[in-house]
């Protein structure tokens, strides 16, 4: 997979290069999409409502709990370990177990509550997004606008193409 996605960029580049370009006929722009959306003052105030939520701080809550139940077993179990019977060692592991679970049951809860939320924001912004970058595409006479998020192949780009925080302050803004 990353020798396809090399290979896709190294073709890019070199039929980029090829052509005869000169700085009038190319305007790059880098932009993080996620990055833009999820640093309004909009989606901010939405992540605060789910960090303030009663099911999110329950979960969060019982996440830290059975956290330091498993740190404390594992300090207890390193200290007193060579004098633990054999019973209680394996009651140690078995507790530290059943802990684990709950932690990666706990932690998947929270990223499913986050997910939606980003979700959420991304829908309720999605077209006020697209006629902002529109607009900046349109007024610095962008040709290529490039993804720099998670998702994104690009291997450099000077700060001074990036429009994200352009976006973040368009989309406030109009929010305004």
């Amino acid at each position: 997979m990353k020798l396809i996605k090399h290979t896709l960029l190294t073709i890019s580049a070199l039929l980029l290069m090829s052509l005869p370009l000169s700085s009038a006929d190319l305007n790059i722009a880098t932009l993080d999409p996620q990055a833009a959306l999820l640093n309004t003052n909009f989606a901010k105030k939405g992540i605060e409502e789910l960090e303030n939520s009663d099911d999110w701080k329950e979960v969060v809550e019982e996440l830290q709990a059975k956290a330091t139940e498993a740190r404390n077993i594992q300090e207890k179990a390193q200290k007193d370990g060579p004098t633990m019977s054999d019973q209680e060692k394996q009651e140690a592991a078995q507790k530290l177990q059943s802990l684990q679970q709950d932690i990666n049951f706990l932690s998947e809860k929270t990223n499913q509550f986050r997910n939606q939320t980003f979700q959420l924001l991304s829908q309720e912004q999605g077209e006020k997004f697209q006629v902002i970058v529109t607009e900046l595409i349109r007024s610095k006479g962008i040709t290529m606008l490039i993804n720099t998020g998670q998702q994104g192949m690009l291997l450099h780009a000077d700060q001074s193409f990036d429009i994200t925080q352009e976006v973040i302050d368009a989309m406030n803004e109009k929010e305004d």
